[in-house]
């Protein structure tokens, strides 16, 4: 597929590449699941730190465009006849100072807000675009327009911060001074038994540390790199040799 994609990547005139196609995505690998530096990958690749810049953002540009997913019509086609467990996740950043709407009062820290839809067994469905970390999970996933998306899937599941959301499931609230009764809990453990498949999903996805770690590039590029690894790790998931499952 990438050589299709980079068919003169290797052409007989001009200045010969530094690194062939395969080594190029492995840099790019390397920086996503490690969140390496480009002066450790130019060491490590015996590059220069700007040609290791550039290899990585042809490379994770082309990997978004292929692997990633944000439409509203090709995530309902994902979703069609699946429950839905959907769940936010803050990828840390830097403190910019141009940017005051990154800090998050739940995780206090900057970041940016990604929504996730993970299936009943763990596995990644979509990832929506970055939002600023400041915003609550529910108001990031009607700006990703998922609303729509999981009406037309199989239902939706998520924790309290989609509360008064119609289309996502919540477990019940406790109300002040009075305690859940008895059929209440069992209810509510019940749902956590269930929902605990998107923790998976979640914890799966921070594997690649570029998610995880402080984010270290300009957030015009962060959405790309989201795209870039979430559609590797749902490969991992599809190749795996143990598939997770459900019961």
């Amino acid at each position: 597929m990438a050589e299709r994609e980079f068919p003169d990547w290797h052409r007989s005139q001009g200045r010969p590449r530094h690194l062939h196609l395969v080594e190029a995505l492995r840099l790019t690998l390397c920086r996503l699941r490690r969140n390496a530096t480009y002066n450790d990958l130019a060491e490590d690749f015996g590059l220069g730190v700007t040609t290791a810049w550039t290899y990585h953002q042809t490379m994770v540009a082309f990997l978004a465009d292929v692997l990633g997913c944000t439409d509203e019509d090709g995530l309902s086609l994902l979703v069609e006849g699946i429950v839905c467990l959907v769940d936010g996740t803050l990828v840390p950043t830097f403190h910019w100072r141009h940017r005051d709407d990154l800090l998050s009062g739940k995780h206090r820290r900057h970041g940016v807000n990604v929504q996730l839809l993970v299936d009943l067994h763990g596995r990644i469905i979509g990832v929506s675009l970055a939002f600023p970390g400041s915003w609550h999970d529910v108001h990031c996933f009607h700006e990703a327009g998922w609303a729509e998306v999981v009406r037309r899937s199989g239902g939706g599941m998520g924790d309290l911060g989609y509360e008064g959301e119609p289309t996502v499931r919540t477990p019940l609230k406790k109300k002040q001074r009075i305690p859940l009764a008895d059929w209440q809990t069992q209810l509510n453990t019940q749902f956590a038994k269930i929902r605990v498949a998107v923790e998976w999903g979640v914890a799966h996805t921070k594997n690649w540390r570029i998610l995880s770690t402080r984010y270290r590039s300009d957030l015009s590029r962060v959405d790309l790199d989201i795209q870039a690894t979430v559609g590797l790790q749902k490969i991992n998931e599809l190749f795996a040799d143990r598939h997770p499952s459900f019961e």
